[in-house]
This record gives C-alpha cells, structure tokens and sequence, in this order.
C-alpha cells in the first residue's frame, strides 16, 4: 500500500481528491532541512483555476530556481474538504510535501478577483494562522500578497503583511531574500516588515496611518509611520521579459484544469487603452516575448510535458507585432508534433487578412470577440477604437472560412448609456449574425453579457455603478430582443457585480464586514451556485457600510482610497481621459503610427512606413524608437520579408469547414504494444477520465511515433483496461497502443520510464500482434487484495480476526450462489455474487488481508461488494477504495502460458 496523506481516510469522498495529493509530473520536491526559506504559493480559487494561472507559473520556477528556497502550491479547498477538515481538526497542507500553511516561513496569495477574498481568509484559517496581521505571533509566517487586486488594497490591509506592487519577478526574490535573512537574525516582526517596506514595490498596511481627511469619507492612506516606507508605494516592472523566459517546466495538472492546454504568455501590457480595463492601465508599458523566446517555451512545454494544445495569450493577442508570422512559425512546428494551436484575446477589428487563414488551419470550432458595446457612440465613450465597419468585415472574415460559431462580449452599464446603446447590442450581433448566413445557415453569434464595475486606476474609477433593479431591467430589454432575433445569450448575475465594485473601491472599513462574510459561510462567491448574497447584505448592514458611497459617483476632488499606490501614471492623465470619454472622444492607441489598426505583418512594410508612433502621454516612459526596432527585428526573425499575397479563393461558394480536405487516412505500418503501468499514490486518487487524459501526455514526452485517429480532431489509439474506483491503487494496469514505428519494446519501456510520475511507472512492454485480440476481449481476470480493518468490540465471539474471516470467505466460496444487492446508475438491484468470483482467499502471510481473483470479461461485481458482502456481521469496518489494490490483470494469452492458473501478474 502507498504512503498515507493526512487526508488518506476520506480523499475518496472528495469531488477530484487530485486536486489535494500533488504528485504532479514536473512537480518539484525539495527537503525542507535543505533549504533557509519556505514559501507557500497560495491561489486562493480552485486547483482546477489556479493550475491554469500564468502568474503561479512564473513565480513557481523562480523561487523552485533560488538554491536556498523552495516553494510549494496550495489552492483552496472545495466546501467538501474544508466540512471534513473542520470536522476532523485537521490543517490545509501543501501539494508538493504535504505541510501544513503555518509551517511556512512566508505565505503569498495571487489575488486576481475581489470575490475570493473570502477563501483567502479561509485558507489561513484552515492553515493555522491568525487571520489579523496585528494577531500574529512573531514566528507564524509572513502573508504577503500581489496580483491586480494589490493595486487597490485596503480591504484586506488588516490581514496582509505586505503586499507587492507590479512585476513579482523581481520583487519577490528579494522579497524573500529579506525575510530569510531577518529570520536568521531573530528580528522582530515589524522590523522585517519595516525592511521590506523599503524595496521597490512593497506595501506594508501596519506601517501606514489611515484616517478620513475630507468630505469623501473614505478611510486613506494618511502617512507612514516608520521613515524607511514610502509615503507612495511606487509599482515595480520589469523592462525586458525575455529576461524571464516563461517557463516551460510548470507542474502538469492531475486533475484537469479550466484551460486544459499548455498556454504561453506573448506579451505583458495593451496598446488599446480601453477605459473601463484595468489591466490595460496598470501593466503598461507593453513589453513583448521575442519569437524565439515564444518558440523556445511552446516547444519545451510540448516536448517535455507532452502536451497537444498550445495558446497564445496576452491582453490582445492581436496586438502583438508579429503576431501573423509568429503563429504561421509555431504552427509549423506544431504540426509533426500533432499539436494544436489556439489564439486568446482576439480584438474584433483589424485583424490582418492573413492573421485569419493562419487562425483558420488551427481548425478551431468558434473565435471569440469583444466589441464591449452596440454603438458606436458607446463604443467611443469606452475608446474601443473600432466602428460598425470594422465589426462587419470581421463577419464576413470569420464566416467566409471555416467558423460556423462566433462569441461577442459586451457590456451594460457604461457611463452615460442609454436604452438605445442596450438595444444597439443586439442589433448588431444579430447583423453580425446575419452576415454569417449569407455564407452558411447555421451562422449562429452568441451575446455574452456583463455588468460593467468602475475599477481603480481607470479613467472610469469615478463612474456610478447602475444599481441591481437597472441592471435587470437592461437585462430585460437584452432577452427581449435577442428571443425576437434568435441569439443565445448569456449573462452574468448582477450580484457578483455589485460585490466586485464595492470591495473593489473600498477601503479599510470593509475589512471588517470581509471578515464577518467569511465568518457567516461566504465562499467561492464567484461561483453564482456558491453566492451567498444575503451573508454579504447582512456584513454590510451589521457595521452601517453605505454602499452607495463606494456604487455612486466619486468626486473627482477627494481622495480615494487606493491613492498612496503609484501605477506609474502621470496625474491628471486618468481624468483627463474620463472627461474625453462623457464627450464621446477617442483616444488612438499607443505604439502604432498615426491612423493604423494593426501593426505591419512583414518588414518591406514595417520599414516603408515612416509615420511617428502614436503617445498621448499616460506618465510610463516608452522608447518609441526601440519599439519601433524591435518590431522590425521581431519580423526579421520569423522570415516576413515581403507582403502577404492571399491565397486563390472561390468567389462564388465560400468555404465550408465540410470543405476543407480531410485529413488523409493514415495507410502506414502499425505495431501494438501493450505496457503494464502502477498506479499507485497520488496517481490512485485521479479519475479514470483523467488517466485517459494524462496518458497520451506521458506517450508524446516520450517521443513515441503514436498512430492518430482520423477526422477532424484525431486522438491516439489507445484502449485501456477497465476503470478502477477512485482511490483505488494498482500494481499492474494495462493499456494497449498503436505506433508507426518499431521500436524494441525495451527501449520504448525506457523512455516511459524516464517520463513518468512517482505513481504511474511503467514495469513491461510487449509487443502484441496486430490480428491478437484487442485488451478489452483479452482480460480474462483481475486479481486483487483487500485490507480487513477489525473495529474493537467487547463481544470477542462477534470480533473479526484471521478465525472469523477465514470461516466466512470459506462460507462464500463453498454457496452455489450469493445474491446481494447493489447500486448501479443510482439504482439497486440484486446481483449474483458469486457468479464472477473466481478465488476468495485469505492472505498466508499472517496480514489480515483477503485476496480476490474476479472475472474481467463481465465485470459485473466489484471488490468492495464482494468481501461486504462475505465478511458480512463482521465487526469490522466498512471497505474504502484506499483498502483495495489491484495486483494485476491476466490476459488469456498468459493463462493459457500458465495452464490455466489464475496468478498474479
């Protein structure tokens, strides 16, 4: 049996226990004794989310890359595991060792949404750790904190030690350098604060006076209290991202994640200076991977995790300066490796012609835009820099190829809108809808709608909020006419919206009501099922918040709560923004000549145009000339010299993705091997759908030449055997798979090897001929062993020991027949037990352990029903999957190699 997680007893009752075990391949592992410091990555959303941040990524390598630390990620737990770990008293523990959150020397949260705020606060309450800073003991662990969400901070002042502003490369090494040391010193915990205070970037709230200081009545930043903390905390960034290639070794998810694929981040900032986005305002300036860099990483993370879909992915991937090339160079090198490529992020205007043929041999199923608005007068007041026309002749792009589906989101509640800009967003989805159709029938654009939330350190920081009866009555008016035009639409609950807005724009007064929420039950309160709006009204009204103060309008002439944190731009330049925006006035984007959408695609372009690149001056010094360059040398490197000549294209039917040609019918050799694998540990507690997933994974990092399927989205051959129950272990499964070339089965045994987890290790390789039967009509039996675990009892007549045991497996073997009943689809039903099995033993080596050999042809009974039923009145516990092992599957070539014997593999 494999070693015991603290969670071993009930993993098996958990929804995906692989979000909690690690084990993960690439994970990395290091003896806490081995290093100075500790630091715990903590996302505060699922492991199915986190798994999928870019952000978690790149820290994980740099700190994992630091000889004197390591770090270890943690991710909130499902309402499952947290009833089971308050009912038990047990901690929330790390993926990579298993420790506890307080046993860290330095606890650092991503914060990306404002609704997770409350599974932060329970995440350092199941960890052990006070949720106050000013509660903390002098050794429990340093909790910092960065992400977006540390721009506008003060909600959570009272729980954070210190958060960090802007690009954590960086910041977070030294960061962490600065607590090691300190510990080492024995210092007092304000005065390691106190020196973190003094880096670039850290913002420590205890070393800050807080009070109201005018008519706005906003709790703010007042002044520091210990002369080593700026009075403003300035953002740190990072200049040259190729100087932190993104890596290309992160952990590869167990259980599957939201964005199951391996994705790339291109570039870090937006030229598009969007008014209501605050991504866009405070990652300035935009800094770009060069292609090598991108190919480097996307070929690495193929090779050497073995994935077979890759994103591209940034604010507005489109915007990338090479991006035409760039995706014609990566699908290239994709496409012997039988590798997907997806583009995130796409704007919907200005999209360069070849940029959609390239997008177009992805054989993706649906592009998604963000016209934000349904008129242009909207689209204006929001700087979308795009028009009617640029809308209608992306239709016409999309749909002329192969895209059948298009997705456009937009949002409600802008400044000064009005019902006629609601209606304007269905109006042009459905004309967007309808350019689709002079193409193909079943055209179908679906309408994704939002609430728009006034965000910090945007042009739109002053702007009300429309209250909750405002929204639904627009969102009336949306259902209305999309049902009178045919569109699917989707929104988003208002709700959430609203709580977004006033934690968003809060201040230190609302921790607090923070604190009583997460007290009362609020969790995952972005998940609307998980929505406990009523909690949240009860915080509010139980500490006299007027949320109007923090929805309505904010004067312009009043301090704000998130003004001591500089985003690095230059005063006045947001109002200035926002007063152009209530005038319908644009303002082009940054970094592209004068007048252009796009950025040139090839260099005889790039170097003709001689007009000056666009600035208007938001306060972050660009080098317009170096961006200039290095867009040229960006071209120079993929190879796109001369302009894009279109390709011939039938003017009078336009393409379907019927029409495409099919990928041809592989006509080649095939050789079958059939490997016997463990699956043992953290392996055991993933799902079989998930095996499916993971183990073409392992095949491709191997380098095996896999025989695909045909049509459009060919898979490898593969045929497993059957399921195992979640939690259950093995020490010989099999799986049998086509390749195209001979390989000696020991060398592909060796290159499984060198690839695999702890838990999943291949032990043999066959070859199996082509014209034998396939492993499903193969398996003749299973073989497994059952753990007894005794209850103590007073009646030692009833007690279950090697007597009792003994007597009531000889009991079973010797019925003609054992019919029990069992649950099947939610159903029970009687079934003949005994019918299947074909051994039931007790083990001869003293343990008080029952070895079962079943049938696999039918696989009708299971273990656990098998000895439940047998042991029957037992003292004795109930068998849990973590108590059964499969020790091996028996083909009915090896029966008939073993006359007949029913053996362990």
């Amino acid at each position: 049996m494999s070693q015991a997680h603290p969670y071993q007893d009930f993993l098996h009752e958990l929804a995906k226990p692989a979000r909690y075990v690690g084990g993960e391949f690439q994970a990395v592992r290091k003896g806490w004794q081995d290093v100075k410091l500790r630091y715990a990555l903590a996302f505060p959303d699922l492991y199915d989310i986190g798994m999928s941040h870019l952000g978690t990524k790149i820290l994980y390598r740099i700190v994992n890359d630091l000889p004197w630390a390591v770090g270890e990620r943690i991710f909130a737990p499902w309402p499952d595991l947290e009833a089971e770990l308050r009912q038990r008293s047990l901690p929330l523990v790390s993926l990579e060792s298993w420790q506890p959150l307080h046993a860290f020397d330095v606890v650092g949260f991503s914060l990306q949404y404002e609704l997770t705020w409350t599974n932060l606060l329970n995440m350092l309450d199941l960890g052990g750790i006070a949720l106050r800073s000013a509660d903390r003991s002098e050794e429990a662990p340093i909790i910092i904190a960065g992400g977006p969400n540390a721009t506008h901070p003060e909600p959570l002042a009272p729980f954070i030690d210190a958060f960090v502003i802007g690009d954590g490369e960086q910041a977070l090494p030294n960061l962490l350098a600065t607590v090691r040391d300190g510990r080492a010193a024995q210092l007092p915990r304000r005065e390691i604060l106190a020196r973190l205070s003094a880096l670039p970037g850290i913002y420590c709230p205890a070393l800050y006076r807080a009070d109201v200081v005018d008519e706005g009545g906003f709790t703010v930043v007042v002044e520091p209290l210990e002369p080593r903390a700026p009075a403003r905390v300035e953002r740190t960034f990072i200049t040259d991202i190729d100087n932190w290639p993104f890596p290309d070794d992160a952990p590869v998810a167990a259980a599957e994640a939201v964005f199951d694929r391996m994705s790339i981040e291109i570039a870090r900032g937006c030229t598009e200076g969007c008014r209501f986005c605050q991504a866009g305002m405070i990652y300035r300036p935009v800094r770009e991977r060069s292609p090598e860099s991108v190919l480097k990483s996307v070929l690495g993370a193929v090779d050497q995790a073995g994935y077979d879909e890759v994103s591209l992915t940034t604010l507005s991937t489109a915007d990338y300066s090479a991006i035409s090339p760039l995706i014609k160079r990566v699908a290239r090198e994709l496409e012997p490796r039988n590798t997907s490529l997806s583009v995130a992020s796409l704007r919907a205007y200005g999209l360069a012609e070849d940029l959609f043929d390239d997008i177009s041999s992805i054989r993706a199923s649906s592009l998604t835009f963000a016209p934000e608005a349904g008129t242009q007068r909207m689209r204006d007041v929001v700087n979308k820099n795009i028009d009617d026309g640029d809308l209608d002749t992306t239709a016409h792009r999309v749909f002329s190829r192969q895209w059948r589906k298009m997705k456009c989101y937009f949002m409600i509640g802008l400044p000064t809108e009005q019902d006629e800009d609601v209606e304007g967003i269905v109006n042009t989805a459905a004309r967007m809808r309808d350019i689709g159709r002079e193409y193909k029938r079943e055209a179908m654009v679906t309408v994704s709608v939002s609430s728009h939330v006034p965000k910090p350190h945007t042009p739109f920081q002053w702007a009300a909020m429309d209250s909750l009866d405002e929204i639904a009555r627009k969102q009336r008016i949306l259902a209305v006419g999309c049902l009178r035009e045919g569109l699917k639409w989707r929104r988003h609950d208002p709700r959430t919206s609203l709580l977004e807005c006033v934690l968003g724009r809060g201040d230190r007064t609302l921790a607090d009501s923070v604190e009583h929420a997460f007290r009362a039950g609020a969790r995952f309160d972005g998940w609307d099922e998980h929505l406990q709006f009523d909690i949240w009204m009860d915080a509010f009204a139980h500490f006299e918040v007027p949320l109007e103060r923090f929805t309505g309008r904010l004067r312009q002439d009043v301090a704000l709560p998130w003004d001591h944190i500089d985003v690095g731009l230059a005063d006045g330049f947001l109002a200035r923004e926002y007063k152009r925006s209530v005038r319908d006035r644009l303002s082009p984007p940054c970094g592209k000549p004068v007048g252009a959408q796009v950025h040139h695609t090839n260099v005889a372009d790039a170097t003709a145009d001689e007009r000056k690149l666009v600035c208007y001056h938001c306060g972050v010094a660009c080098d317009l000339d170096g961006m200039r360059q290095e867009r040229l040398d960006f071209l120079t490197q993929l190879g796109a010299e001369e302009p894009w000549q279109p390709p011939p294209r039938d003017t009078k039917r336009p393409e379907r993705a019927a029409d495409l040609p099919p990928r041809e019918p592989y006509r080649g050799p095939v050789y079958r091997y059939r490997l016997r694998y463990t699956r043992q540990g953290a392996e055991a507690l993933t799902s079989h759908l998930d095996l499916v997933r993971a183990m073409p994974r392992l095949l491709r990092r191997a380098g095996l030449p896999l025989r695909y399927s045909d049509g459009f989205h060919p898979k490898p051959v593969l045929a497993f055997a059957p399921a195992l129950p979640l939690g259950t272990s093995s020490q010989g499964e099999l799986m049998d798979m086509d390749l195209t070339s001979w390989i000696e089965p020991a060398e592909v045994l060796q290159r499984l090897q060198r690839g695999a987890t702890v838990g999943l290790q291949p032990l043999a390789v066959e070859h199996v001929p082509l014209d034998a039967p396939r492993l499903g009509a193969a398996l003749r039996r299973a073989h497994y062993a059952v753990r007894v675990r005794p209850r103590d009892v007073e009646d030692v007549a009833d007690s279950c020991d090697h007597v009792t045991v003994a007597r009531a497996v000889w009991r079973f073997m010797a019925a003609g027949s054992w019919i029990a009943e069992v649950t099947r689809r939610g159903q029970p039903r009687l079934l003949d037990l005994r019918r299947d099995v074909i051994e039931l033993r007790l083990a001869d080596d003293g343990r008080l352990l029952v070895e079962l050999d079943l049938t696999a042809e039918t696989a009708r009974a299971r273990p656990r029903e098998v000895v439940d039923a047998a042991l029957h009145g037992l003292k004795r516990a109930p068998v849990t999957p973590s108590d059964i092992e499969r020790l091996g599957l028996v083909t009915a070539a090896e029966l008939q190699l073993e006359g007949g014997v029913s053996a362990p593999a």
